[in-house]
């Protein structure tokens, strides 16, 4: 078999593999959004920790907000944290179904 022929059968099937072109390696993570910090008194303040580790690049503690069972869906909370920190489409990342984690490994 000629060299050419045995690339093409072994190209054909990586062609048809699915890439996940969401999930960014590590050292490329887009600008995030301001946090919304809440005042001392305020329930939501025992958020703001995670608020900030998350706009610094932390996506376990921006799925730590939005996986809390004490965080309303669709709240700035809850979409702060399900956005990475405001790095990703809402829509975007509901549909793929994956955590910020996953979608920025490595951070």
């Amino acid at each position: 078999m000629k060299p050419l022929n045995i690339l093409i059968l072994v190209a054909l099937p990586l062609l048809s593999l699915e890439w996940n072109t969401n999930a960014q390696s590590e050292g490329e993570l887009p600008d995030a959004a301001e946090p919304q910090l809440a005042e001392e008194s305020d329930w939501a303040a025992r958020y703001n920790e995670a608020q900030i580790e998350c706009h610094e690049g932390s996506m376990k503690a921006c799925d730590s907000i939005w996986m809390d069972d004490r965080v309303l869906m669709d709240t700035f909370l809850y979409n702060y944290g399900r956005t990475c920190g405001g790095r990703v489409d809402l829509r975007t990342i509901r549909r793929e179904g994956v955590s910020c984690a996953e979608a920025f490994p490595g951070h």
